[in-house]
């Protein structure tokens, strides 16, 4: 019996333990967005409607490393359609022949709870692939009402976009440009572990009064609902 359990002793401390964690981006609850001068007065603002992004997190050595998103080029939204059409053709993303936006960064990058982070990473864009940094914030975990762990980030970088082939610009008549060459980019990140995502569902489960008062409308128990935002809700008696 002695030695059994000294077995079992030797291969508890010899066995590794996991730190390691693969997450992914929460599409729902994150976003890829953009900026770029315009008329040297404003600017245009955009961002990407599909895109997919995962990491390492080293729990014991609080990292994360791994790093890459990637970006549907085709996906770009402008809030202006002509204009989005533009940026999808081959004076801009080039999205036929480039599909995908990508960043990528080995790391590891150490993270602290309310504290600056540097991701030096690169980013490849109609085939060509130059360094990238991006500075934030790691905003820090939560665990959301369903148990779940959730991981936020909010980061920023500038680009040239000639450098990656993109020059197309227009002259005013005051000899300056149409468009500005940097393009400053944004992400806001919400991340789970892969495997162990909140469905997106559960933000309505049974427990929720919404829920419940449709059960007892249906029932016959009470004659209308006091939390829907359902105009035909408000005509059942």
């Amino acid at each position: 019996m002695k030695s059994i359990i000294g077995l079992f002793m030797l291969l508890t401390i010899l066995t590794p333990k996991v730190y390691s964690k693969d997450f992914e981006l929460i599409i729902e609850h994150s976003k890829v967005a953009f900026d770029v001068d315009y008329m040297l007065m404003t600017k245009v603002e955009g961002h990407f409607k599909k895109f997919q992004g995962t990491f390492k997190l080293n729990n014991a050595e609080n990292d994360i490393s791994n790093i890459k998103i990637i970006v549907d080029s085709n996906s770009v939204d402008t809030n202006d359609g002509k204009r989005d059409f533009h940026l999808k053709g081959h004076e801009f993303f080039f999205a036929a022949n480039y599909p995908e936006i990508i960043f990528e960064a080995p790391g590891p990058i150490k993270i602290e709870t309310g504290k600056k982070i540097v991701i030096g990473g690169y980013l490849t864009m109609r085939g060509i692939k130059r360094p990238l940094i991006l500075e934030g914030i790691y905003k820090g975990k939560l665990k959301d009402p369903w148990g779940k762990e959730n991981y936020f980030f909010t980061l920023s970088g500038e680009l040239d976009r000639k450098t990656y082939g993109v020059v197309w610009n227009k002259t005013m008549d005051n000899g300056s440009f149409l468009i500005g060459d940097n393009v400053r980019i944004s992400l806001t990140v919400q991340a789970q572990a892969i495997g162990d995502k909140t469905s997106f569902s559960t933000h309505m489960v049974p427990s929720t009064k919404g829920i419940i008062e449709r059960d007892l409308l249906n029932k016959g128990k009470i004659k209308k609902l006091s939390t829907s935002t359902n105009p035909l809700d408000l005509k059942r008696k």
